[in-house]
């Protein structure tokens, strides 16, 4: 991986304007992450039967192959490229999001008792909806520019945003209820209501969305069983306190994957147990190289570790952010905000969850958590920006 950086480190310095900060900080941490794809899925691959550098493998192949897109999608003139790019994402992700409840099990194979992922080959899946919220967040910030204006008053504001709510709102629904992913709905409301208050709209429209975010979200709660069940879970940790226990094969105990996350994240202490040597991805976080990869990395670099790593992605987001600021056209300024704090709301959700702090979403961790659909989009996303960091000013 530094290799392959540093080949095309040269390439990168000459894009005009481009923050090529940024690209040594995905950088960086994508090294992070391929460190971890090889030291904490060591029981899983064990159980399965595979290659010692099964995940580590295939998590370089997406790193890489998002590197590169990343870097393509930096030297294009966002005049001739950004829209284009961005309403084929948003149009293709749609309609793939829209076809997956339907497709065959052979195309659309059914895992963990969800219906999210596309198969392309043998070895290979990916998830549309990663796609998707890239695809919501140039969409927004394409027609936010156009049609969010200042209204005379709040009830003028709420018909002139009810399009969206009708629009969107059908594709949340689908994505709650017909694939199972709250989670990923609550990053897109929460995106959704943060770029339109960035756009110009009324914080007393702010509050009504929040509201209008949460009666959405109790009965997508209440009418499924186990996420009632995980509600109840998280509430229960708060006064418990259990010793490790073996995960069983095929449980998806939740509550028990958020005690031994805690567990994990107290035994790694200040310096952690070092690289390899933590015992919590043994059997008792069957998750720990995705959902809960911060409290595998906790138990092995200690809060050093997790400060070093919350201090990169704060950075990346400042540079995002520093980006969305210095340009004067409005729709990029919206886009990079909206990429920025879609990496911070999954961060800090993810964060927040691992430490049982709130119920666990089941979100990736930007770059870290093993994923080639959500390392890719990220690449993608990042690309987008720096195509339009071109046009910021210095």
């Amino acid at each position: 991986m530094i290799k392959f950086y540093l080949i095309l480190y040269p390439k990168v310095l000459k894009l005009q304007k481009v923050d090529n900060k940024i690209f040594v900080i995905v950088a960086i941490l994508m090294l992070i992450g391929a460190v971890f794809s090889y030291t904490l899925p060591v029981f899983l691959e064990m159980r399965k039967h595979l290659n010692e550098y099964h995940f580590l493998m295939r998590y370089i192949t997406f790193a890489v192959f998002g590197f590169v897109v990343m870097i393509l999608l930096a030297n294009l003139n966002p005049e001739k490229w950004f829209n284009k790019i961005g309403w084929g994402i948003f149009i293709v992700s749609s309609i793939l999001v829209l076809l997956l409840p339907f497709l065959p099990e052979s195309i659309a194979p059914i895992i963990n008792g969800a219906k999210r992922w596309i198969k392309i080959g043998p070895f290979f899946k990916f998830s549309p909806v990663e796609f998707f919220k890239i695809g919501v967040i140039f969409f927004l910030s394409w027609s936010f520019t156009r049609k969010i204006k200042k209204t005379k008053n709040l009830l003028e504001e709420l018909k002139l945003i009810a399009p969206y709510l009708v629009f969107l709102g059908l594709f949340w629904i689908l994505i709650v209820f017909m694939l199972s992913d709250l989670g990923q709905v609550f990053v897109m409301i929460s995106l959704f209501i943060l770029m339109l208050v960035v756009a110009g709209g009324r914080l007393k429209t702010f509050g009504l969305m929040m509201l209008g975010g949460i009666a959405l979200i109790i009965p997508a709660i209440i009418l499924a069983p186990y996420r009632f069940k995980r509600i109840k879970d998280w509430l229960y940790t708060f006064s418990s306190n259990f010793f490790p226990q073996p995960i069983v094969e095929g449980s998806s105990n939740n509550y028990g994957q958020v005690i031994q996350s805690m567990n994990a994240i107290h035994h790694g202490g200040i310096f952690g147990t070092g690289l390899g040597n933590g015992i919590f991805k043994l059997g008792f976080l069957s998750d720990v190289h995705t959902d809960f990869v911060l409290a595998g990395i906790a138990e092995e670099t200690g809060i050093v570790g997790i400060a070093i790593i919350t201090f990169l992605i704060s950075y990346l987001i400042y540079r995002i952010y520093k980006i969305a600021y210095r340009n004067e056209k409005k729709e990029y300024q919206l886009f990079a905000i909206g990429i920025g704090s879609l990496i911070a709301i999954q961060f800090i959700i993810n964060s927040l969850g691992v430490t049982s702090l709130i119920p666990i979403k089941g979100l990736t961790v930007p770059s870290l958590s093993y994923g080639g659909s959500s390392l890719v989009a990220l690449c993608v996303a990042i690309g987008m920006v720096l195509m339009i960091s071109k046009r910021a000013k210095l």
